[in-house]
């Protein structure tokens, strides 16, 4: 079965240096871990760029969060966004969702005016978003800030290029959180904002080891975004001659995150017609998203996706 539906990343990061990795758990298993992973944010702050006194680090998305607002939130959230609904759940949130434009676009307007009418403590997006693909950019982040008091999460998990961050942007924004899941030392998600409270991370020191060689030898870290970037162009550019040979791929959307989105006639039968094949990719109300994967794997799900549009 080829999994390009989001739920698994195609490059092992850990595996570039598997022997230090497994030096780095072993000698670590019987530790007490640092409640705050104060050495493994510095890491990621380095990496970065940023102050390490804005970094918190969680086990995943619902240790962070609620360590950071403590509990269930009334939250807005856009439609079409896998982390937004991933986030709603982990949560427990009450989510009000914002209906996007037909070019899958959202205004920092209307986000802000959901937020203040519902009263909503946080507005949650991921940028690019997942799964359209789409940016918003930074501009237009920095002005949903200064339109609602509501906290701003903004999760970029799903970025391949750097240039749409605003990381950069969180010392001189008082309501911005950036988010970062890391594909290693057990995947866990850092926040960056000012004022965050402390929690336990629940990261165990094995873990945090872990994080810290990889950090630490960060070339692998790089050859992963580089790869990641060039198998989604890749896969973006033989989608999009799909979609000029074949009627029954409708539209095809622009892609700046780690993954192509489309629309599709008939989508849920072409789906499940992938999935009789061994492909697994994300398919909802008439959308495909196929995330970037190895060589081998785009090249499978090219080929299949030629055979069910036709």
């Amino acid at each position: 079965m080829i999994y390009l539906d989001g739920s698994r990343f195609f490059f092992d990061i850990e595996g570039c240096f598997s022997n230090l990795c497994e030096k780095a758990r072993e000698e670590n298993k019987d530790s007490e871990p640092d409640k705050n992973a104060s050495e493994f944010s510095k890491c990621f702050a380095k990496f970065f760029g940023t102050k390490p006194e804005f970094v918190k680090a969680g086990k995943d998305y619902k240790t962070l969060l609620e360590g950071i607002f403590g509990g269930k939130a009334k939250a807005i959230v856009p439609e079409f966004d896998i982390s937004a609904e991933n986030f709603a759940d982990a949560f427990e949130a009450e989510p009000v969702f914002v209906k996007k434009t037909p070019d899958m676009k959202i205004k920092a307007e209307n986000l802000a005016a959901a937020a203040n009418e519902k009263g909503a403590e946080l507005i949650f997006i991921s940028n690019p978003c997942c799964p359209t693909g789409l940016e918003i950019a930074p501009a237009e982040i920095k002005k949903l800030c200064s339109l609602t008091e509501a906290k701003v999460v903004v999760d970029e998990s799903f970025c391949v290029d750097e240039s749409v961050s605003v990381l950069s942007t969180v010392s001189e924004t008082e309501n911005l959180i950036v988010l970062k899941k890391i594909r290693f030392g057990g995947e866990p998600v850092f926040a960056c904002g000012k004022n965050l409270p402390e929690f336990d991370c629940k990261i165990s020191a094995s873990e945090q080891a872990v994080g810290k060689v990889i950090f630490e030898k960060n070339s692998a870290i790089k050859t992963a975004q580089r790869k990641l970037l060039d198998s989604r162009d890749s896969l973006y550019i033989r989608i999009k001659k799909l979609a000029i040979k074949y009627d029954a791929l409708e539209r095809l959307y622009r892609a700046k995150g780690n993954c192509v989105f489309f629309k599709v006639k008939d989508a849920e039968e072409r789906a499940k017609k992938l999935l009789d094949m061994g492909i697994s990719v994300y398919s909802k109300d008439g959308y495909f998203c196929v995330f970037a994967g190895e060589k081998d794997e785009n090249e499978a799900v090219l080929k299949a996706l030629e055979e069910i549009l036709k």
